[in-house]
């Protein structure tokens, strides 16, 4: 059984993966205290670091067979300004390349927004990649829409990236044609549209935004995303990738 250890954790996205595929979760960390009661109500508390994680002694971490990281993405995101390393959240990165170099885990899984791979002209993409080549690593990334390979109705662009320090290992993993599967789930069958909530988690006349929505909601069997001045009908009937920051756009 793999022994995986997360870095930025969040509430457990990636570690669920893990954990279904049937690998052990023993080291976990997360710096925003709400990501964090998320985690442990979804998967316990025994194994989860709650803090910053430039202030987690490496050496301390245990010892773990795939480590896996979702590193900050809103340095390298078309969503924001994209200072890249400029920013201290890009920086994040290096703190990823410390715990590998610490741990040496058997594979590496990194996770990010598509705009990593063409940041500053595919400069950032390159150190990203040297850097982990630098510590014996062969490197094997792919573009996934979440859509085409997850069957999930959700337009969700991010670049993975899978490492290995073993060759032998590295070689049969790319032995494995990664193709797009067909899309059967939709909105439906995950929002029951009929299951009404509670009236909070509605728009009401006294809401800014009620008679655009109003104006321009005609189908019911379709998705409308909520701009900053605008509502979009999504006619791919693909739920658009909702967004966490200082913008208004909504789903």
């Amino acid at each position: 059984m793999y022994k995986v250890g997360s870095m930025f954790a969040g509430i457990g996205g990636i570690c669920l993966g893990f954990k279904n595929a049937g690998c052990k979760l023993i080291w976990a960390n997360e710096i925003d205290k709400f990501a964090c009661m998320t985690y442990r109500e979804n998967f316990g508390s025994d194994y989860l670091v709650e803090g910053d994680i430039k202030e987690i002694n490496e050496n301390g971490i245990p010892d773990l067979d795939i480590l896996t990281a979702g590193f900050p993405c809103q340095a390298f995101s078309i969503a924001g300004y994209q200072k890249g390393f400029k920013d201290d959240r890009g920086n994040l990165f290096f703190d990823v390349l410390r715990v590998i170099k610490a741990k040496k885990p058997r594979i590496v899984f990194l996770e990010n927004v598509k705009n990593l791979v063409s940041h500053d002209k595919g400069k950032t993409f390159e150190i990203i990649k040297k850097g982990l080549e630098s510590l014996e690593y062969k490197v094997w990334y792919q573009i996934c829409n979440t859509a085409e390979y997850g069957n999930v109705p959700q337009n969700r662009e991010r670049v993975y990236i899978v490492c290995f320090r073993e060759e032998s290992e590295y070689n049969e993993f790319i032995k494995e044609e990664f193709k797009p599967i067909k899309l059967k789930n939709n909105i439906h069958k995950i929002i029951d549209v009929k299951d009404k909530k509670e009236e909070k988690y509605y728009y009401t006349e006294k809401s800014k935004y009620y008679e655009s929505l109003k104006e321009t909601m005609k189908n019911k069997n379709t998705v409308y995303q909520l701009r900053r001045v605008y509502v979009r009908e999504n006619k791919n009937n693909l739920c658009p990738t909702l967004t966490a920051n200082m913008g208004e756009g909504r789903t």
